[in-house]
């Protein structure tokens, strides 16, 4: 259709519906004959756009979105805003899992994801059972165990390597398939619990301090205590930038190698949790709400109000389990969260960077998100 070389419209789409649907066929994308179509990315970038309008959907507000109005030379791919546009119209799948264990005694479980496009051998989910067993889920859909030993109170993982801490406070490594646990840390009845991330693991210790292991025997290298106060939990983005919540709720940061001290970044009562995915830092408040950082203009954002009883980071998703036990992933756009099971009694989520997940029930079950 000719709308005239200069004009500024690259194409449109009209509808025809009777006010509360639309009918087959009355739907007509129309590009601008007149304009000189040199550019492909913009042909393309413009036909999509258009079948987002003949799907029903308005201009975004997001800059990086599909339905952002204006091109910019690039060809954009599916943002979560346009994800979140899509279910506000058609609404969201009903979530599929399959059950792939069921033991009473399984206590926790974790994912260890590499930060690598290449995956590890020891890449996978585990769980952790009352009697210390320690089991692996191949990817044959088996559980295989990796180690059974009474003593094993918690585990954790990143980039390829599994630990484990003892009753007595002793830490160990697993880092390939049918090799010996490694013994890294000495029995310590200071240490509170373990945190894996990058190429790093951490330790929280009750006097409140934070100490990272050297990567050689036994030593330990701590880091400065921020305060006389108790570190209440701790969370390390892929690039090591280490996130401290303190009993006081006030949240301090140290970046790596942590030689800078420590700058705070809230002072709040309220903060209960804290989670990281990827860089991003997200924070959980006691009446539930979900807040994130946005480090660009360096302000919080409430993105889930009221409901969330735990927050789980990984990679580019942020999970939220409900107080009624429902599990939710966070689509990017602030206070929409796609709901993946509403089952009563979840016990925790955990995933891995290419958005599986998988579910603890409070049962000691096992689920496994098909779809």
């Amino acid at each position: 259709m000719s709308m005239g070389a200069n004009e500024s419209a690259y194409a449109f789409t009209n509808m025809i519906a009777d006010g509360t649907s639309l009918s087959a066929g009355l739907i007509n994308i129309t590009f601008n004959d007149d304009y000189n179509w040199s550019d492909d990315r913009m042909f393309n970038f413009t036909a999509v756009h258009e079948i987002g309008h003949s799907l029903g959907l308005s201009h975004s507000k997001v800059e990086n979105a599909v339905m952002w109005p204006y091109y910019e030379g690039v060809i954009r791919p599916m943002h979560p805003d346009d994800q979140a546009a899509i279910h506000s119209v058609y609404g969201w799948k009903n979530p599929r899992w399959s059950r792939i264990d069921a033991n009473t005694s399984t206590k926790s479980i974790i994912q260890v994801s590499s930060t690598t496009t290449t995956s590890s051998a020891i890449d996978g989910l585990y769980q952790l059972r009352s009697t210390g067993q320690i089991l692996w889920y191949n990817a044959a859909g088996s559980w295989v165990s990796v180690d059974a030993n009474k003593d094993t109170v918690q585990i954790t993982g990143a980039n390829g390597i599994l630990y484990q801490r003892h009753t007595d406070g002793s830490i160990y490594q697993y880092t390939a398939v049918g090799s010996a646990w490694q013994y890294i840390g000495a029995s310590s009845s200071s240490t509170v619990d373990i945190v894996a991330a990058a190429d790093q693991i951490y330790q929280r210790r009750k006097d409140g301090w934070i100490a990272r292991w050297s990567g050689t025997g036994t030593t330990w290298t701590a880091i400065e205590q921020p305060s006389a106060q108790i570190s209440r939990q701790i969370a390390v983005t892929d690039k090591k930038t280490l996130w401290n919540l303190l009993s006081s709720g006030d949240v301090v940061r140290s970046e790596w190698p942590y030689n800078t001290g420590w700058q705070i970044v809230d002072s709040n009562a309220a903060n209960v949790a804290i989670a990281v995915g990827g860089e991003e830092f997200y924070k959980l408040q006691s009446d539930g709400s979900v807040v994130w950082l946005d480090m660009t203009a360096y302000l919080w954002k409430i993105i889930e109000n009221k409901a969330s009883a735990a927050i789980y980071g990984i990679g580019i998703y942020l999970y939220s389990r409900h107080k009624d036990g429902s599990i939710w992933r966070y689509t990017g756009t602030p206070m929409i969260w796609e709901m993946l099971d509403g089952t009563v009694g979840t016990a925790g989520v955990v995933g891995d960077r290419k958005g599986s997940v998988w579910e603890l029930l409070g049962t000691g079950d096992i689920l496994r998100l098909v779809s």
